[in-house]
């Protein structure tokens, strides 16, 4: 079993949160915010607040 297994990265900025969790083995979820235009991506979810992202998470268990 990797490090990371079961691990998650939730945050609103693409290249660190959900660049990095990838880079790490991790599953992400992206926060959407709108501030920025949609780009092209590899988040295993999009949400657009923390509670979206804590449903997927306890969908998970």
């Amino acid at each position: 079993m990797a490090l990371a297994d079961g691990g998650w990265m939730i945050g609103d900025d693409l290249v660190k949160d959900v660049g990095g969790g990838r880079a790490a083995g991790l599953r992400t979820v992206w926060i959407n915010r709108g501030i920025r235009r949609y780009r092209e991506h590899d988040a295993d979810h999009i949400v657009t607040d923390v509670l979206q992202a804590m449903e997927i998470l306890q969908g998970e268990r």
